[in-house]
């Protein structure tokens, strides 16, 4: 069993599936919900899994706020941030300030590069982990979410963790773990968090600006599928001239056309950034396209394809932000 407290910031589809197994491990888990507080604090979270079935899902708590969440006293081991990553509408570090404690261990699961530093800057102190999430997941209506058949987490220490701190983050792995996640602790996080912007960024970013297209659509017309490739070799050059070295292999996908493959095999995708723009809501292009086009242009590598989808995609964000 694990014996934890756990705060969840952030409990949307994807922030529901990890808080979900931890509690189902024995750890008490409280969700701060936004858009979805009044539905899952009353009915809890319907989900339906393709790997770990159907199921209501009820937190240990359920608060709108991480100013409620401690307002009784309680204290937390562990702060996970599971909020969509837009610094370019503003630091939102600040939001888990009420529940940074002397012991807390905060887990960043956020998508894109160099997300970390404003935590870091506002709790110098505290054990700072990144973490990368692989998970097919969606909430089509507030409560009701559904997953597929990846949950996946892998995660590395950014800053402040001494061999106290790493035992925990292990545990805290363990725990996932213990309930079906594929989680794992890794020395290369970062060279992780470029491997899996070879999808994002390439996916992602041609679903918006192709029209609004799932993985099928895209990869079944050749021009979408030579610009996704086209996008990913751009990551690749862009992250190993940042890492010094090359990328890791995921589950056997080693270049762009084994991502491509794998990609294909699967049932269609809709990518978060399909979903954002379907709903109108901000996407996460600054961390996704524009702050590794500023790795790339400060190392010197050439990547006009990205530069290209990342000036759409902000112009198509514009345009429909307008209309609101």
């Amino acid at each position: 069993m694990a014996d934890m407290n756990v705060l969840m910031v952030g409990t949307g589809a994807l922030g529901s599936i990890y808080a979900w197994r931890l509690q189902e491990g024995g750890a008490r888990v409280t969700c701060v919900c936004r858009s979805n507080f009044a539905t899952v604090q009353q009915d809890g979270f319907q989900i339906n899994s393709g790997t770990y079935g159907q199921h209501t899902y009820r937190p240990t708590r359920v608060v709108s706020s991480v100013a409620d969440a401690v307002a009784d006293g309680t204290s937390f081991d562990y702060i996970l941030v599971c909020t969509k990553a837009l610094p370019n509408l503003g630091d939102n570090s600040e939001v888990i300030g009420p529940a940074v404690g002397a012991r807390t261990v905060i887990v960043l699961i956020q998508n894109g590069i160099d997300i970390e530093e404003p935590f870091h800057a506002r709790y110098p102190d505290a054990p700072l982990v990144s973490a990368i999430a692989y998970i097919d997941v969606s909430q089509p209506r507030a409560g009701a979410i559904e997953h597929g058949g990846v949950a996946a987490l892998i995660m590395g220490a950014f800053a402040n963790v001494d061999s106290n701190a790493a035992a925990r983050v292990s545990q805290l792995s363990d725990a996932w773990a213990a309930q079906g996640v594929m989680s794992s602790v890794t020395d290369q996080v970062q060279a992780f968090r470029w491997l899996k912007l070879v999808w994002n960024a390439s996916f992602n970013s041609v679903s918006v600006v192709s029209g609004g297209n799932n993985t099928k659509q895209m990869l079944g017309d050749k021009g979408c599928r030579g610009l996704i490739r086209n996008i990913m070799l751009e990551v690749y050059r862009i992250g190993e001239a940042a890492t010094g070295g090359p990328l890791p292999v995921l589950m056997g996908k080693d270049s762009a056309d084994a991502f491509i493959e794998d990609t294909d095999g699967r049932d269609a995708v809709e990518p978060s950034m399909l979903m954002d723009f379907r709903a109108r809501r901000p996407m996460e292009h600054d961390v996704i396209l524009r702050r590794p086009l500023d790795v790339a242009r400060r190392l010197g590598v050439s990547a006009p394809y990205m530069e290209a989808v990342y000036a759409m995609l902000v112009m198509v964000e514009k345009t429909y932000m307008a209309r609101l």
